[in-house]
């Protein structure tokens, strides 16, 4: 059905546009009260048009712990007689109990412990929108936005002329309209909740299992698997790719790794002892590659366990190979066990004069 409903909406930035006291915004931009005297939210809106009529407001929070009062007044200008912006003094830092005497003195609705509210009996240019809450208990009070619907929308239009003048009627059927337009909107919302840019964190995992991509058991955060959904040509279809293990252990860990396959070392010319060397570190068959990370630039833990990346290279590994995990960090000494020119030390290196041959590639100090 195509309804005429217009939508204002206050959350996000939206609501922290508002003039709040007593709330403090938390890191999803949503409104806690902190004040165990109560708090207030205060906001104006104009809808250009004299003869505005209202619908519905939803005020969407948790609120089980405290009082809720809601205030919404309209006037047909902004102007008071003293020639004061009333939009400008709800902005302002009034108190409270000054900004709620002022919606008052207009034609408004109130509600008490109400987060829907039907608005049929007002009509104005501006509308004025207070929310106080007062805490009963130490819950928690979170404010997380409002919707205004305008302007006046019945389906009892649909009905014979009778029932439209029936104002109980009227009201009993807007507790249908309410539940039907709410699932309306949810149906259009459902292209926003596909957007892996749009869509809630904890919704993203759920998307990208859609598309098949390995979640890793919650190893991915949010934004790491929106990573994986736009570059999934690399990631999925790339699988068991040196290219795309790459890109997957950088993109968990924040470090390039290196990636040393039998070919890249096989087919040179060496003695045999560093042969040796080479297959203890590196495997000594073509379906055995090693894969090295270099943490000696990167203080602290990684973001993951070593057996979660272990089971993330062997996720992004090709079928029926086998890999070694390396990690490089000034902890231990290595002997003649060097990776990338990067040795561990026990102790710290000083200079020193030798004299001294090479013996099989090595140096000997005697």
């Amino acid at each position: 059905m195509k309804q005429p409903l217009k939508q204002v909406n206050f959350y996000k930035r939206a609501l922290m546009a508002g003039c709040f006291h007593g709330f403090t915004p938390d890191a999803e931009l949503c409104l806690h009260l902190q004040d165990a005297g109560g708090g207030a939210w205060f906001a104006a809106f104009d809808t250009a048009d004299a003869d505005s009529t209202y619908n519905r407001l939803v005020v969407e929070g948790d609120f089980g712990g405290s009082k809720l009062e809601i205030l919404v007044a309209v006037s047909p200008t902004d102007t008071e007689p003293t020639g004061e912006s009333l939009a400008a003094f709800l902005a302002s830092a009034a108190s409270p109990a000054e900004k709620l005497a002022r919606l008052t003195a207009l034609r408004h609705l109130r509600a008490v412990d109400r987060q829907d509210i039907l608005l049929h009996s007002l009509q104005g240019r501006w509308v004025y929108l207070g929310i106080c809450a007062l805490p009963q208990d130490s819950a928690d009070c979170v404010l997380r936005g409002l919707r205004l619907e305008f302007p006046r929308y019945s389906f009892t239009q649909y009905f014979p002329e009778i029932y439209q003048q029936d104002d109980f009627f009227r009201r009993y059927i807007a507790v249908f309209q309410s539940l039907y337009l709410d699932l309306e909107s949810r149906v259009d919302e459902v292209p926003r909740l596909l957007d892996y840019e749009s869509a809630a964190d904890d919704q993203v995992e759920t998307l990208a299992g859609w598309l098949g991509i390995d979640t890793a058991g919650g190893l991915f955060g949010p934004d790491q698997l929106r990573s994986l959904i736009r570059d999934s040509q690399l990631y999925q279809g790339g699988k068991g790719t040196r290219a795309a293990l790459e890109k997957v252990v950088e993109l968990v860990c924040g470090i390039r790794p290196q990636i040393v396959e039998y070919f890249q070392w096989s087919r040179l010319p060496m003695p045999a002892a560093r042969r040796r060397l080479y297959e203890t570190l590196y495997g000594g068959d073509g379906n055995t590659f090693c894969v090295i990370l270099n943490m000696t630039a990167h203080p602290g833990p990684l973001p993951v366990s070593e057996a979660q990346l272990d089971r993330l290279v062997e996720a992004y590994s090709m079928l029926g190979t086998k890999h070694r995990l390396v990690f490089l960090r000034r902890c231990s000494y290595t002997d003649t066990h060097c990776y990338l020119d990067v040795n561990s030390c026990l102790s710290t290196p000083e200079m020193a004069a030798v004299d001294g041959v090479t013996l099989g590639g090595y140096f000997t100090i005697g």
